[in-house]
């Protein structure tokens, strides 16, 4: 996941050097025969696609905004490799008044940010099929996917517990939500095709804990005492990176948690790991952008319903561990 000791999976120094240079957390260890070469890749990549793919053919077009954090994960790929890639790909900041456009629809019938229209006119959505496809397109799966069948199931796993557990409601029709909405949304806010109920919310935030917890606890070791230098990050990083974002401004201020990648967090390895992707600058300027966001929604009330609804119910469960 980082530079050296940073990774979404590994054993930190975190006590001893105050979440500063921890090993590698979730998706890369020497055992997986993880090889990050996206330095190569950026020049090699760069001049082969704009020779071949993009002879004649329009740039793709990557369909993005600023707090969401499924379309987050592309646009940090789209900062981390070299310009010589990013720049083949053209981004643009839509609304929510957007997404209900008839235009937008037939981009992603979902009405969900992000989406893509390649660069023959074929569209595409789901963010973490786009995330593949640019790696494909531009690196030849190699620019932040592990070199080994291991090293890819793993990544593959942690980016799949994200995507169901968390991030998705594995439902379009209203009433339906994901685990990471109970931290924000509210049928008083957001009307009843997107609140939830206070039982289903109780469960979701204890989902939202569990799978903290598991990936807390499924670390991968590493990193390879040659690759103390060497910088390491999968897509599996760039997945759950922006979601933690908002777990970390959420879950102190609305349900009483203790700052989940602090330095009194109840998951150590995600803290440091966390705490390490942010010293990198495309990581710190996405931080920026959702937090921004959030504080905005704060200031106007957003979560004043919800934290009502938690008063009203004291005996059911916000807070953990």
């Amino acid at each position: 996941i980082l530079r050296g000791s940073h990774h979404l999976w590994g054993i930190p120094s975190f006590l001893a050097m105050g979440l500063r240079r921890v090993l590698p957390l979730a998706l890369l260890s020497c055992a997986m025969g993880l090889r990050q070469r996206a330095r190569a890749l950026a020049v090699r990549g760069g001049a082969l696609r704009e020779s071949i793919a993009y002879g004649g053919q329009k740039k793709p077009v990557f369909y993005d905004m600023t707090h969401s954090n499924n379309a987050a994960r592309v646009r940090l790929w789209l900062r981390l490799v070299d310009p010589a890639l990013s720049q083949q790909v053209e981004s643009t900041f839509i609304t929510y008044d957007d997404l209900r456009s008839e235009e937008y629809g037939k981009l992603n019938p979902l009405r969900k940010v992000p989406a893509l229209v390649r660069g023959d006119g074929g569209t595409v959505f789901e963010s973490d099929v786009i995330l593949k496809y640019l790696e494909d397109l531009y690196g030849n799966n190699e620019a932040m996917t592990p070199a080994t069948p291991e090293g890819r199931q793993v990544m593959n796993l942690f980016i799949r517990i994200h995507d169901i557990y968390i991030s998705s409601p594995n439902c379009s029709a209203d009433g339906f939500c994901h685990s990471q909405g109970a931290m924000y949304l509210s049928t008083k806010w957001h009307g009843a095709r997107r609140g939830m109920d206070i039982a289903t919310r109780e469960a979701k935030i204890a989902e939202i804990f569990k799978q903290l917890t598991w990936l807390e606890a499924n670390k991968v070791e590493g990193p390879c005492p040659e690759h103390k230098t060497n910088f390491y990050m999968t897509l599996a990083d760039l997945t759950w990176m922006p979601t933690c974002v908002f777990m970390e401004f959420l879950l102190p201020r609305v349900f009483g948690w203790a700052d989940p990648f602090g330095t009194a967090s109840p998951f150590p390895r995600l803290a440091a790991w966390y705490q390490g992707l942010l010293e990198r600058p495309a990581f710190a300027e996405t931080r920026s952008e959702i937090w921004n966001y959030w504080v905005e929604m704060e200031k106007k009330g957003q979560f004043e319903p919800i934290v009502a609804e938690l008063n009203a119910a004291p005996e059911r469960k916000w807070t953990y561990p």
